[in-house]
């Protein structure tokens, strides 16, 4: 702000529609609001809107007077009132700082995923090459692709069907929520972002399937990288004996799955019997696991990230749930109220001249509504012939008033408290006093609260010169000084 003045915008002082286009808008409030093609939010947003939705399911409606007024006061649609609300509530129960508490922790819980990656790899390479040297390669390569196979027709399975990896996510949440350090707060943002996911329909098993894919990935990567060195540096001894099974068996299998790796490159195996060929039987296996396993891996993770990316960027807010339709009632009401109040005061009488047709000279200096700790006049500002605070009862408005009819200040500087929230009495007594007066201005004491009221002016249309939130320039105009132009 830099203790500058905030001018009235001339939209504010257009002329109102018709009192039956205003009493249909009113109507219209009244009913159950609709949020067509609600905009889109952040997951943060959501996750903090679902968490405060749990917490009051579980102990019961939180307080939330001051955080509708401001959500009101200042969003204009009702998804970002809604939000808005959330976020406040969020701040005050310290859900905020819980979600980035977990934001910490995923740099430590990627750390256990490589952990584990590291023993899933070493197992699955101990399995190939053992101890002795000797190594059926049709059971190593089963060894490696089975598990990966098996994982990834699981993950198929559950997007066919429709699945949303409930099961996991529940198992998550309980293993997050006993991690060392955790508070009930951090278990309710883990539930609430599980709950946000799970709402979209197939976005908890792309996003689960992304990292699953990525800890597989990784896994046969390093897979690989180990079978490569082993191969590279140490003579082994591959076959493809079998017992009961007919050796062309193998020589089909061999050949069929070596055609894709023979595309780029990957010698196939010389299946001629008694024919010794470890090099073309590892190089098979390689290109096998780099085709089958790794490339296949990449191609679903990719696939997954960019999925898991667009339902993200279509997240939006349910206008079906009870609880959000309930809110949105509520500021049906405020924005109804809003509009009624405005109706009965949009065009008062106008005020008798001064007595002798005198000319508006002076000025005045008005507290509204401050608390008793603020000292009078406020420091900075000069105290004119009528400087007076009043604690807003109906008497001391109608004496104030009369004052002001009276005397005819040229202009009047009202000082009200920032942090505090304009009302419909608030309105009524600005709008009499500018009645009697030439010129009028806001001055708001306190550090809070700018926005909200300066909001408020635009919304009643209060025909205001300028709002300030500091003395010096409040001084300035009412001593006569242009500033701030």
């Amino acid at each position: 702000m830099g203790g500058g003045a905030w001018r009235v915008p001339q939209h504010a002082l257009v002329r109102r529609p018709a009192p039956e286009s205003r009493q249909a808008e009113i109507a219209a409030t009244h009913k159950l609001p609709l949020m067509p093609s609600p905009p889109t939010a952040s997951l943060s947003q959501l996750i903090l809107l679902r968490a405060v939705q749990r917490l009051e399911a579980q102990q019961g409606p939180l307080d939330d007077s001051q955080a509708m007024r401001e959500a009101h006061a200042q969003q204009r649609t009702m998804p970002q009132r809604l939000l808005a609300r959330s976020d406040w509530l969020a701040r005050e129960q310290a859900l905020d700082v819980a979600l980035a508490q977990w934001r910490g922790r995923l740099p430590w819980l990627a750390l256990v995923a490589a952990l584990l990656i590291g023993l899933l790899s070493f197992s699955l390479l101990q399995a190939v090459v053992g101890g002795n040297r000797q190594i059926n390669a049709v059971a190593a390569l089963l060894a490696v692709l089975g598990p990966h196979l098996l994982s990834l027709a699981l993950w198929l399975l559950l997007l066919v069907a429709g699945g949303e990896g409930g099961g996991v996510a529940r198992w998550a949440a309980w293993a997050g929520s006993r991690l060392p350090g955790g508070t009930p707060a951090q278990a309710l943002v883990l539930e609430a972002g599980l709950d946000v996911l799970g709402r979209k329909k197939g976005l908890s098993a792309w996003a689960l399937g992304a990292v699953n894919h990525a800890i597989w990935s990784l896994a046969l990567l390093l897979t690989l990288g180990g079978l490569i060195f082993a191969f590279s540096f140490l003579a082994y001894r591959l076959t493809w004996e079998t017992t009961i099974l007919d050796a062309g068996f193998f020589a089909g299998f061999a050949r069929i799955s070596g055609w894709l790796p023979g595309l780029l490159g990957f010698a196939s195996p010389q299946l001629d019997v008694g024919a010794d060929d470890n090099r073309g039987w590892a190089l098979w296996l390689l290109g096998c696991t780099l085709v089958y396993g790794l490339v296949l891996r990449v191609i679903a993770l990719l696939v997954s990230i960019w999925r898991t990316r667009r339902l993200l960027a279509g997240l939006r807010l349910d206008s079906e749930d009870p609880q959000l339709r309930q809110l949105m009632q509520r500021f049906a009401a405020l924005d109804a109220s809003a509009l009624l109040d405005a109706e009965h005061h949009r065009a008062p009488p106008p005020p008798a001249p001064p007595e002798g047709g005198r000319v508006m000279q002076g000025a005045a200096l008005l507290g509204y509504e401050l608390p008793p700790s603020l000292p009078w006049p406020p420091v900075g500002l000069p105290a004119p012939p009528l400087a007076q605070r009043i604690a807003g009862a109906a008497d001391e408005k109608r004496r104030l008033l009369a004052q002001l009819q009276d005397l005819a200040p040229q202009r009047l500087l009202l000082v009200c408290h920032g942090p505090s929230s304009p009302d419909r009495g608030t309105e009524r007594f600005v709008r009499e006093a500018l009645q009697r007066v030439g010129a009028g201005a806001l001055l708001l004491s306190g550090e809070t609260g700018a926005a909200r009221w300066r909001s408020w002016v635009a919304d009643c249309a209060l025909p205001l010169q300028a709002v300030f939130d500091a003395p010096a320039p409040a001084r300035a105009w009412l001593e006569g000084v242009e500033h701030g132009r």
